[in-house]
């Protein structure tokens, strides 16, 4: 792994694989966080930067893209936003040029604004008819005061329609800048030959304005309580419980790692055998610790029947009652077989080179080191029981339900 900070700012994370595909992930804090009033404005600039450029129009950048890469996609979430890709080593340069032009030389055309606000529309209805992204959507307006995640990532119907160019290009001019972008690139060419290709693709970019580093926002509590919201013509019920996971420190969040494949990763974790096995409530149960900034969560998500709701939710409840008892069951073997659980599970998800540079990519822009990503698994083995289930017991004491129901 090699770094190395481009003389414009931009920073160029770097591991060398032995594969003929290289991946590519340029990632920008310019997420839906920084959207201040103007709700959907950093989703909507990712979707006007490929509408044209001062040298492509929108159906040449389509072409090249779909030319150049076997996997390329774009993505917003609250912390940033990622233009990433894969395609093959002999076209590295050629996508890098073609990201650097989408990237630096929007055009933002007035003509394809409006057709674009439509689509975005119209991804919000089906936003709307995905339960379970419903679901998760209702708790946050429920539970999130003074938060931006209180609403959708790409904003609320009002929102949009309130959306206009200049919204767009001030933000772009913002927050698309070389001190705000981290470039990961995971490829078998050697490190100086990918440091030149940048130099010459995105090199010549410079600071429109100086400014200083972006300032983090605090993350606060969710409100606690029972939330249930009513959609129409749904078969069963979708549950969301979430625990505010942003007081832990990076010892912590180890512990909670480990924890959480115990708890509910996968078919022998408590919860699956509880509400599946032994009382037959529910078809699958997912967990997730989700760290990233403005989110900060632990959350648990299932559906059951309507008629069922109250039964699992108050199972669920006397299982964490009962977690701080696990420090009579859980062994120092067993902690080493959850810690190695946890790292085969993403070493896995590593083999998609596209999906580690992403992490690579995203870790530094949240956190400012790439590095807390590479450190998640290291000696996990070596936690105490009596520590894990500590602070388990600290996350699980803070709850908030939502319900969708018919």
């Amino acid at each position: 792994m090699k770094e190395y900070k481009m003389g414009n700012g931009i920073k160029i994370i770097y591991k060398q694989n032995n594969s003929e595909l290289s991946s590519i992930c340029i990632s920008f804090d310019a997420g839906a966080g920084r959207d201040g009033e103007a709700l959907g404005v950093a989703h909507a600039t990712e979707h006007m930067v490929y509408k044209g450029t001062t040298t492509r129009s929108e159906k040449q950048i389509n072409e090249e893209l779909s030319r150049i890469f076997g996997f390329q996609n774009a993505m917003t979430n609250y912390p940033y936003v990622i233009y990433y890709g894969t395609l093959l080593n002999e076209d590295l340069e050629k996508g890098l040029e073609l990201f650097s032009d989408i990237l630096i030389n929007p055009s933002f055309p007035t003509k394809g604004f409006k057709e674009e606000i439509d689509v975005i529309k119209e991804e919000l209805k089906e936003w709307d008819e995905e339960i379970e992204q419903y679901c998760e959507d209702k708790l946050f307006f429920n539970s999130m005061e003074n938060r931006r995640i209180k609403y959708p990532i790409i904003g609320t119907k009002e929102s949009l329609e309130s959306l206009s160019l200049k919204n767009i290009e001030e933000f772009y001019n913002k927050y698309y800048c070389p001190s705000n972008c981290v470039v990961t690139v995971i490829s078998s060419l050697e490190f100086d030959l990918v440091k030149d290709m940048l130099e010459r693709q995105f090199g010549m970019w410079q600071e429109k304005v100086t400014k200083g580093k972006i300032k983090k926002q605090a993350n606060t509590n969710p409100k606690k309580g029972y939330f249930v919201n009513y959609k129409e013509g749904i078969n069963s019920s979708k549950v969301q419980i979430i625990f505010p996971i942003h007081q832990l420190d990076h010892l912590e969040l180890k512990a909670l790692r480990v924890f959480n494949q115990y708890f509910g990763e996968g078919v022998n974790s408590i919860l699956f055998d509880t509400l599946r096995t032994k009382h037959g409530l529910v078809y699958d149960i997912l967990t997730r610790v989700c760290h990233e900034e403005f989110i900060k969560i632990y959350k648990i998500i299932y559906s059951t029947s309507h008629d069922n709701v109250q039964k699992s939710i108050d199972i669920i409840k006397e299982i964490i009652e009962d977690v701080k008892n696990l420090k009579n069951t859980i062994t120092d073997e067993d902690i080493k077989l959850l810690a190695k659980s946890f790292r085969l599970k993403k070493l896995f998800a590593e083999e998609q080179s596209v999906r580690l540079a992403k992490e690579l990519a995203t870790y530094d822009t949240m956190f400012g080191d790439y590095k807390i990503y590479l450190d998640e698994s290291k000696d996990m083995e070596n936690l105490s029981v009596d520590f894990i289930i500590d602070t388990a017991v600290k996350v699980l004491e803070n709850m908030s339900i939502q319900v969708i129901s018919k």
